[in-house]
């Protein structure tokens, strides 16, 4: 049997469904709403993905929302559940919401290809992202898993991989629930920390850290930028500060000198409103906020209209929260309010779309 067979079909298959939702679109500028309510049994994008097909819809997609009056926002940090995910509603409420793009990553005890079924249901909505690197596979699995990554990113052409986990505190939800099985810490400067930056050089795929804000964690953080000054990375999380007495150093200064410093260097900006306190510390964590005089403190909107490029928009939706895309999108919202109106489209979704693509929009 010719093992071309299926490739070709799957590629068939893709630009048949790009046809026919190109063709359904004309009624419907933002793109047509997939019929699917399950990714379980779901046709699979073929790979390598076609990148540039895939941006017609996009391009498409932010246009109408644009001619609209409406700001398009590209999601760069977000995570699903599988099981949890209704591609259906979830188009609409995107829809609702004006969230043009989700680099939508998916959460797994393996490496799973849910992100190729994602794109094949609804190729308008949706950046190929890898396997989040997220328990129980990392960082118990981790050297395999990275290499699993590291295959799949070449041989997909992934333009971005998933959020990895190398300090991360117990969430919110977590500690509602009476768990702390997520207090992760992995040496950033460590193996599985220099085989992600390594990749992300040799491959120029972005690649997404939690890391909390810690004095500690700091100086490892700088000597990775500088040793592996293409490595492109996105730290999640501005100014989430969940231990004050653990963070004396970060602040809009701080951030400035390595955005200046590492010129591969991003920020996402998911972080709680104004009045979210972290549970464990009773802190309010979410320190961009100006909760006196409302909007963001001044020094931090001097320094994104200073850098707008370097700061991505993201709603963080993850797997126990698929059901917060409208909560979300209003938070980022009324961050991207409080920025200066030119730099409010760069936050938005331009500087997503010219990192992973290497092009303006």
């Amino acid at each position: 049997m010719n093992s071309r067979g299926p490739v070709k079909i799957s590629f068939l298959l893709l630009l048949v469904t790009l046809f026919l939702a190109g063709a359904l679109a004309e009624s419907n500028p933002p793109g047509p709403v997939p019929k699917a309510t399950t990714l379980v049994g779901g046709p699979m994008a073929a790979v390598p993905f076609e990148i540039e097909a895939l941006k017609r819809n996009w391009r498409r997609r932010i246009e109408a929302m644009r001619s609209a009056g409406e700001l398009p926002i590209i999601d760069i940090e977000s995570s699903f559940d599988v099981s949890a995910f209704d591609p259906s509603d979830y188009a609409r409420a995107m829809d609702q919401y004006g969230i043009a793009l989700i680099a939508f990553s998916p959460q797994g005890r393996i490496w799973t290809e849910s992100a190729r079924v994602v794109v094949a249901l609804d190729p308008w909505r949706y950046i190929p992202t890898t396997t989040a690197g997220v328990p129980p596979l990392w960082p118990k699995e981790g050297k395999e898993f990275l290499e699993k990554t590291a295959s799949q990113v070449r041989s997909d052409r992934y333009p971005l991989m998933g959020e990895f986990e190398f300090r991360h505190y117990p969430s919110p939800r977590q500690l509602a629930r009476n768990g702390a099985r997520r207090d992760i810490e992995v040496a950033l400067d460590g193996p599985l920390g220099h085989a992600l930056f390594r990749l992300s050089e040799e491959t120029l795929a972005p690649f997404q850290i939690h890391y909390e804000i810690e004095d500690r964690l700091l100086p490892p953080l700088e000597a990775m930028l500088k040793q592996y000054p293409k490595a492109r990375v996105i730290w999640s999380h501005l100014a989430q500060i969940r231990y004050r007495s653990r963070s004396k150093i970060y602040g809009p200064a701080y951030v400035r000198r390595l955005i200046e410093s590492f010129p591969n260097l991003y920020f996402d900006t998911a972080f709680g409103g104004p009045n979210s306190r972290y549970p464990a510390s009773g802190e309010f964590h979410a320190t961009i906020w100006d909760r006196s005089a409302g909007g963001i403190q001044k020094e931090w909107a001097r320094l994104i209209a200073d850098h707008p490029w370097r700061f991505l928009a993201a709603l963080d939706i993850g797997g126990d929260r698929m059901d917060r895309l409208g909560e979300q999108s209003q938070n980022l919202r009324r961050f991207l309010d409080a920025l200066p109106s030119s730099a409010r489209p760069i936050v938005a979704y331009k500087g997503g779309w010219r990192l992973l693509f290497n092009e303006e929009i």
